[in-house]
């Protein structure tokens, strides 16, 4: 290629640089515009639920509490303790570790060095490190002769609207790079095979080996530095086949050595994820097996549900034609060049998962549909500049070619531009952050915080207290007996629960199992009080306004019946705005339901449906009307500031959660309410006896 032409590739490689920058920062106007919500104390709130957990680790280190090895004492409470060891396969504890922290390592340091907020730091590096993938997929396909495949790759990577979605504003994650050291490795094992010169080759080997161990260190997934090695090796066969010199010995030594404290895990890491990923046989540990008659709580969570083919490819590429031929010419592009792209193969084979697997998996597949329609526009463009005859001179057919080029590459732009509709905002709004943050001060040291598990990153990092499970330990029965204390009616019955996960927690639970006692009958047990200990740690049940909107799963796991092994779903409807349309009748325009309390009825565009119970709480009263025997349940709840409206099922009324959260009734016997932040959250401290 002339200078001139790599100048121009380089130009536009800028301009796809700073449409992935603009589509992240342009959330800035978002966020100014919701500054109450959006920001605490002038700092911006995380956008994701693991990025608390960064954060808190990162705070962690500030503070000095992080030590390699040690245990990390603000998860999975009581089990965050040496002696939470089931057997030598089984240990439910958590320990601090370098690998897979090391971007809270540095957000420490930076932090600590610069004198900023870790917020801060977020705010503006996140969006930055997520655009780097472009460089390693630009070089790799200019170098095997398709600049347009990686420019096109490039852009439809960064602005994939799920790896957008998983890289924006405020978003502490491992996603800003995760495709930027696998991307970048390959492409060094390339242009290792590329030169002839010993000396680069020890460059480039040499490079590899600290990405490589970089990579781990950031993402602690053995597995998949095991499969970049393993396409090296595999590679060097194919070029040298055994004809093999003691200068290659050394460059395999170089590349193998340094990842030998890790990478000897990965052939077993990779063998779990391909049985279970794509043959989905699933080898339960001897933990796992007695938990088996628990719910599954993983059926909750929305990355891990499968995709329609349609949804997959839309979220890589908003054109779905353009996206299947995205993925005919990635296939293609693969099988004309395999031998020079065998080493990012792997992760081809990742982004395929997204149809057979979870979700999280499209945005590794989101580069290699563009790749594949710049591969595509490149044959179509070679093709076409044949026919060029015309133009004899070969600087003129060369700027036809590039201003085709240019012109495709500007249209995926203006195709992929509607992704600025997705606008990330906090998990955790400033009212929440501002409750979590007065625990720190309402709570005695040492304290732990019962609630529902999407959280437990958050509380963790904003009162500086333990919880009982969090979005890395929510797959273990202790997840189903914090349901069942939102849904029982008992609180006798939630108090027998929490005192036995405190308690014995979930060895305990493994070890009474272990022992012959079936699932259903640890609960009955539970229940009634057979494990009844006093509370020996200061514990606080925390309700939050996002259990509304979940209390339908929440619900399912909590009235789990082990023989039928299914639950109920109880979801609450909560129109955001009703209108008094005359006395007593409220029009939900947003629900389409209009709340007549003079007859008692629900009425929609299709029926009418009967009210049983109404129910008004203000500060000042409750006042409560029956209407018919059978029928939904309608609350109204006003606070000083706003009014609520809640429309349920009657199983729904007595559950605790209604009880304690919504209408603010507890027995005082078992419970001491110590905040009550309506609807934002409502604390109570659980009684010691």
């Amino acid at each position: 290629m002339q200078k001139i032409e790599i100048f121009y590739f380089y130009l536009l490689l800028l301009v796809i640089i700073f449409f992935g920058l603009y589509l992240r920062f342009d959330d800035i106007t978002f966020w100014e515009k919701n500054k109450k919500l959006f920001f605490y104390e002038e700092i911006p709130i995380y956008s994701e639920y693991d990025s608390y957990y960064f954060a808190r680790i990162a705070q962690d280190i500030k503070e000095k509490k992080f030590k390699t090895g040690s245990i990390d004492n603000y998860r999975f409470f009581p089990d965050n303790s040496s002696k939470a060891i089931f057997d030598k396969n089984n240990k439910f504890y958590s320990e601090y570790k370098i690998s897979g922290h090391l971007i809270s390592l540095i957000w420490a340091y930076i932090s600590k060095f610069f004198g900023i907020s870790l917020e801060k730091i977020t705010w503006y590096l996140i969006p930055i490190l997520a655009i780097l993938m472009v460089f390693p997929i630009f070089w790799y396909c200019k170098d095997l002769g398709y600049p347009y495949a990686g420019l096109i790759g490039a852009l439809v990577g960064i602005s994939a609207p799920l790896y957008l979605a998983r890289t924006n504003l405020m978003r502490l994650d491992h996603d800003c790079l995760n495709l930027f050291f696998p991307f970048l490795i390959a492409y060094i094992f390339f242009k290792f095979f590329q030169t002839s010169s010993s000396k680069f080759k020890y460059l480039w080997i040499s490079l590899a080996s600290i990405l490589l161990i970089l990579y781990y260190l950031w993402y602690a997934h053995s597995n998949l530095n095991f499969v970049l090695v393993s396409m090296f090796i595999i590679g060097y066969f194919w070029n040298k086949k055994l004809n093999w010199k003691k200068e290659d010995l050394i460059f395999i030594f170089l590349l193998i050595i340094p990842q030998v404290w890790y990478v000897y895990s990965g052939p077993y890491h990779l063998y779990q994820q391909v049985k279970t990923l794509v043959f989905n046989i699933k080898s339960p540990t001897s933990v796992e097996i007695l938990f088996k008659d628990f719910p599954n709580i993983f059926m909750s969570i929305s990355e891990l549900q499968k995709l329609s083919f349609k949804e997959v490819i839309t979220n890589t590429i908003l054109n779905y034609p353009l996206g299947i031929l995205g993925l005919i010419g990635g296939i293609l592009c693969f099988v004309l060049n395999f031998k020079n792209m065998l080493f990012i193969l792997p992760f081809f084979g990742i982004g395929m998962l997204s149809f057979f697997s979870g979700a999280r998996f499209i945005m590794y597949l989101a580069p290699f549909i563009g790749i594949g329609v710049g591969f595509l526009v490149s044959l179509f463009l070679n093709k076409f500049k044949l026919y060029l005859g015309l133009f004899k001179e070969e600087q003129k057919r060369n700027l036809i070619v590039h201003f085709f080029g240019t012109l495709i590459l500007f249209l995926i732009i203006f195709i992929q531009k509607d992704v600025l509709k997705i606008n990330s905002y906090p998990k955790v709004f400033s009212s929440l952050v501002k409750d979590m943050d007065y625990l720190k001060n309402l709570t005695p040291s040492g304290s732990v915080v019962w609630t529902w598990w999407d959280y437990g990153y958050a509380f963790q990092l904003y009162s500086r207290r333990a919880t009982f499970h969090d979005g890395g330990s929510q797959g273990t029965p202790k997840t189903y007996f914090v349901a069942r204390t939102f849904t029982t009616s008992d609180p006798k019955e939630a108090w027998n629960i929490i005192s036995f996960i405190a308690n014995y927690g979930l060895i305990g639970i493994a070890e009474k199992l272990k022992n012959g006692v079936p699932a259903q009958e640890l609960f009955e047990k539970v229940k009634s009080g057979e494990y009844f200990k006093n509370l020996n740690t200061p514990i606080y049940w925390v309700f939050t306004e996002d259990l509304v909107s979940k209390f339908a799963w929440i619900h399912y796991f909590g009235s789990y019946n082990f023989e039928k092994k299914e639950g109920k779903f109880g979801p609450i409807i909560t129109p955001t705005y009703c209108e008094i349309v005359t006395r007593n009748v409220l029009d939900c325009k947003d629900i389409n339901i209009i709340i007549d309390l003079n007859n008692g009825l629900l009425t929609t565009p299709a029926r009418s449906i009967p009210i049983s119970l109404f129910y008004l709480k203000t500060p000042e009263k409750v006042f409560q009307k029956n209407f018919f025997e059978n029928g939904y349940v309608v609350e109204i709840v006003k606070t000083k500031y706003t009014g609520r409206v809640f429309i349920f099922e009657p199983s729904i009324f007595e559950t605790l959660f209604n009880q304690m959260y919504i209408l603010r009734k507890y027995d005082p016997r078992y419970f001491e309410l110590v905040l009550d932040d309506f609807p934002h959250a409502v604390v109570y401290k659980v009684k010691e006896k």
